[in-house]
């Protein structure tokens, strides 16, 4: 693992900076949202503004805190991989997830609807019912055109632009 290319890079889409493990909301929300994005990687004893190196007094506490996390706030559960990483004279806990295929996957705590998050860029944002939608549509690796359109009645398809299109072919 490189730190020194981590701490080079900017939070984005798929890299959060937290400085401590203590506050377990943001920390349940990015691993979820990670899940059901592009995965990501958090690391922990970093600032996140300033990219300083506060480091962790206590790392493998700090790992047992994010395996519980993961294990008892995030439902479909994820296994992410956590590392304690020395870094000087201190250490990080880098917590790396990957994209779910059991998605969405939401904050238990806040059930499904409200508890689905996104990576949007830097930030975690609530999934709209929309994104809901496509989350679980693409865990049963459905294609949109492939989806059933129940509220459609007949009236509701161009027959003469099909006409048109498929003239002269046969099958």
């Amino acid at each position: 693992m490189d730190v020194e290319e981590l701490l080079s890079d900017h939070e984005g889409k798929t890299l959060e900076f937290k400085r401590d493990a203590s506050s377990s909301g943001p920390i349940v929300r990015t691993l979820s949202a990670f899940s059901n994005t592009a995965g990501g990687t958090l690391v922990i004893g970093v600032h996140d503004r300033t990219r300083a190196v506060a480091g962790i007094d206590d790392p493998l506490g700090v790992e047992q805190r994010i395996m519980n996390l993961a294990a008892d706030a995030i439902r479909p559960q994820i296994l992410p991989e956590v590392e304690i990483v020395p870094y000087r004279r201190t250490a990080l806990v880098v917590v790396t997830v990957f994209p779910g295929a059991r998605r969405p996957y939401y904050v238990q705590g806040l059930g499904r609807e409200a508890g689905t998050f996104v990576r949007v860029g830097a930030s975690n944002r609530r999934a709209s019912p929309e994104i809901l939608a496509e989350l679980a549509r693409t865990a049963r690796n459905v294609g949109f055109d492939e989806e059933p359109m129940i509220g459609l009645t007949g009236g509701a398809l161009d027959l003469d632009l099909a006409r048109r299109r498929f003239a002269g072919r046969r099958g």
